[in-house]
């Protein structure tokens, strides 16, 4: 009888010793694991550059220009620095130096040179030294059949008034070709489109030009004002050729 109360003594002393261990083990703090902070969703990527900078040889049919409601269809040709672009009703073409912005008048009586760009070269004319361009991507959408990319672009500089703002449809399977811009700002909302369009060289002979030229392309005489409206001066700056007006 004394052994069997012996061994419950030593029993109960063991458990009371395994539970008091127990809860000392329960009672020391679990460490924390540590949990990477919660990241911001990403921005959305930025980048510069104009979209037609890879593409300086090509054909295309132009349909529409920076004037509103424009929709007449053109057909216009680009390599390297020269940009042709088909007068209206076939009478001769516009050939336009993307260096310099000058305009050759090219038709059957001759040709015509002007300091200026054609206004059927924008936006080609957009891309200028010193100009900062900001892109970013707004979705996508199909146009015509072609899977676009579309990215909103800010143009900025001290020859504009304020920045010009475009946006651009970019088509996937023309290796990401503009096929569609639109202006946002400015004065001007006009809607440019190209379709038939052909990447590669064009024939050399469509930019051939005279070295010289005897006329001057007409320009826009500007609106005569009553004698009292010029003595008036204005302080605003004009926009810049080649540039939709702000």
């Amino acid at each position: 009888m004394a052994r069997w109360i012996i061994v419950l003594l030593f029993s109960g002393c063991l458990f009371a010793q395994v539970a008091s261990q127990s809860e000392a083990a329960s009672a020391v703090p679990t460490p924390a694991v540590d949990q990477k902070p919660s990241l911001a969703p990403p921005a959305a990527p930025v980048t510069t550059g104009f979209p037609f900078d890879p593409f300086k040889e090509f054909s295309a049919t132009m349909v529409g220009s920076l004037l509103p409601g424009d929709d007449r269809e053109t057909k216009i040709y680009r390599s390297g620095k020269f940009l042709r672009t088909e007068a209206p009703e076939g009478h001769g073409y516009m050939l336009t130096d993307l260096t310099t912005f000058e305009t050759y008048g090219i038709n059957r009586f001759g040709c015509m040179h002007d300091h200026h760009p054609y206004f059927r070269a924008f936006p080609f004319t957009v891309e200028r030294r010193g100009r900062k361009m900001e892109r970013v991507p707004a979705g996508t959408e199909t146009v015509n059949g072609h899977v676009c990319q579309m990215e909103d672009i800010t143009v900025s500089s001290p020859d504009l008034i304020k920045p010009m703002k475009l946006r651009f449809w970019l088509a996937d399977d023309l290796q990401g070709f503009p096929i569609k811009i639109d202006v946002l700002s400015g004065a001007v909302h006009g809607t440019i489109e190209y379709k038939d369009v052909v990447l590669g060289p064009p024939d050399a002979k469509l930019f051939e030009h005279p070295k010289t030229c005897k006329g001057t392309l007409p320009q826009r005489e500007a609106t005569k004002k009553p004698a009292a409206s010029r003595k008036a001066k204005t302080t605003t700056p004009p926009a810049s050729v080649g540039d939709p007006p702000h």
